[in-house]
């Protein structure tokens, strides 16, 4: 397996997350495990070494963005564990029950796909330098940091251009996703559920 390198201004980013984040985070996964220190411990160092080498997917986020990222990671983490040691099935049957995963709808499937053609259209739309900085993030996995490094621009100013891609994917794809939920939300519910 080969390692990657975290360059220092990320290390020092993620060191200030650690700083500002660890306490809570030690708190949620203690809950997740029932007061097992060690095994909570053990949660949190593996969400921030996720989240190192993820940098690129969470640095552009607030700090209550980041920190909901590292909460779903930890969660997700904990989960798991669950499964590799097949505790998951010892659970309660309703809470095994909302980890099972479920066949995709293929209406979501559909919908999927037209957002994913979409969501390449507006990129392909974008101003030359949007889009490369874009392409570079999210399809070849560059941080922000890195992408300035090999275009020349600042770290901010990638950011900027991303926040501004976000934005443009948003409003592209918010008809279709628009729609789907409030087609799932018009279902009426069956009687007795």
């Amino acid at each position: 397996m080969k390692r990657r390198r975290i360059p220092k201004e990320t290390a020092d980013q993620i060191a200030e997350l650690f700083d500002r984040e660890e306490g809570q985070l030690m708190r949620f996964a203690s809950t997740l495990t029932a007061g097992e220190t060690a095994q909570a411990a053990d949660l949190v160092q593996q969400t921030f070494m996720a989240a190192a080498l993820d940098w690129g997917m969470i640095e552009d986020r607030g700090a209550s963005g980041q920190r909901a990222w590292l909460r779903r990671t930890c969660r997700n983490k904990w989960i798991d564990g669950l499964r590799r040691s097949g505790t998951l099935e010892n659970l309660f049957p309703h809470l095994a029950r909302s980890y099972e995963h479920l066949a995709p709808d293929p209406a979501d499937i559909v919908i999927a796909r037209v957002v994913l053609e979409q969501c390449w259209k507006t990129i392909g739309a974008l101003p030359p330098v949007r889009r490369q900085v874009s392409l570079l993030h999210w399809h070849q996995g560059y941080s922000s940091s890195e992408i300035a490094e090999l275009l020349g621009l600042h770290p901010s100013g990638v950011r900027k251009h991303l926040s501004y891609a976000r934005r443009a994917l948003k409003l592209s794809v918010a008809p279709y996703l628009d729609q789907r939920l409030s087609d799932t939300a018009d279902v009426p519910k069956e009687e007795g559920a």
